[in-house]
């Protein structure tokens, strides 16, 4: 595990929208290296009539010159979403991220679909990028509990207390 940094890539990403969009549940949680040499670490829920969100950030950011030396999606680690209701959501995994960033930079993940008011649980599922086996645990799911949590993470791997 790492020393989580401040929420500052992400807080800065909707200072930028000007109070238009936000977080609607905050949660600040290391997945562990689903990259390689990069954490993914969620920091939230956007859950608009547009559709859901992942925010989170790679800590550290990832450099445009990793690509070279790596591929060009070595950072494409997998999200997958599920409700308590079936809700269909699709698997396409959008998204994108920022490149601007030394400790950590801002990225968004696509659950899928619009996360309906009458849910009362969203199961977010992470798998590592391809090719990539993580070298310590990672959390392989986030259990939600809607409209505003809590969320109780499962993890693949023993993970230290901490």
């Amino acid at each position: 595990m790492i020393s989580i940094p401040p929420r500052t890539a992400t807080d800065a990403y909707f200072a930028e929208r000007d109070g238009s969009r936000r977080l609607d549940i905050v949660f600040d949680i290391d997945l562990g290296e689903l990259v390689e040499g990069h954490h993914v670490v969620a920091r939230g829920l956007e859950l608009s009539e547009a559709g859901g969100l992942l925010h989170y950030e790679f800590v550290p950011g990832v450099r445009d010159e990793e690509a070279d030396s790596k591929g060009s999606f070595f950072w494409y680690w997998m999200l997958s979403a599920e409700d308590d209701l079936g809700t269909d959501y699709a698997g396409h995994n959008n998204g994108g991220f920022d490149r601007k960033g030394v400790r950590a930079v801002h990225g968004s993940r696509q659950l899928g679909g619009v996360v309906p008011r009458s849910a009362r649980r969203l199961s977010v599922s992470f798998e590592p990028a391809w090719g990539w086996t993580p070298p310590g645990p990672w959390c392989r799911r986030l259990d939600v509990a809607l409209p505003d949590g809590p969320v109780t993470e499962v993890w693949r791997g023993r993970r230290e207390a901490g």
